[in-house]
């Protein structure tokens, strides 16, 4: 028993403190995430990138506010990212056309499909994280002034008095 209690103290391990892996989760690390999330890239892609499972980010994500505040602004610049994308993407006509064996000008209509995509998924992208910046129309909310304001209805009711009640009801002299 006084052989467990020395190799314990022998291999380094405190007492209350974890067992496990040490982190890998540095400020670089986390830097390096939200740069490439903040630019466009997938979550996912950015974990491969950087060597971690996203399951990982998660769980720091889950387990941090701060963290998650950062997370969540990262995700917005990433929208406005693929706004300029958008524009970007449209702009760029480079290979739409091309020159065919007999020196033709093509349009490559693939191409052209393929930015279209590209395009639509921003859009998509961008209206569902932003909705009030990018979406199509406004979200149907009572928020902000017009919720404070009261809605007033005003109903009136009249009695008007017929001929045939005034006739009923006249004097009989």
């Amino acid at each position: 028993m006084a052989e467990n209690q020395g190799s314990s103290a022998a291999s380094g391990n405190k007492p209350g403190r974890k067992k496990g892996a040490p982190t890998i989760r540095t400020p670089e690390l986390l830097d390096a995430i939200f740069a490439g999330i903040s630019l466009g890239k997938s979550a996912r892609a950015m974990c491969v990138e950087v060597g971690i499972s996203q399951r990982v980010l998660w769980n720091w994500l889950a387990r941090d506010e701060e963290l998650m505040r950062q997370y969540l602004r990262a995700k917005e610049l990433c929208v406005d990212a693929y706004a300029e994308e958008i524009i970007e993407i449209s702009d760029d006509g480079s290979k739409d056309t091309y020159i065919d064996e007999k020196g033709r000008q093509v349009v490559d209509r693939e191409v052209i499909a393929r930015a279209q995509l590209r395009i639509d998924a921003r859009k998509w992208y961008a209206a569902r994280l932003a909705p009030r910046k990018y979406g199509d129309k406004p979200p149907v909310t009572h928020e902000g002034a017009e919720a404070r304001k009261p809605s007033v209805y005003s109903v009136e009711v009249a009695f008007v008095s017929t001929p045939e009640a005034t006739s009923s009801t006249g004097s009989t002299s």
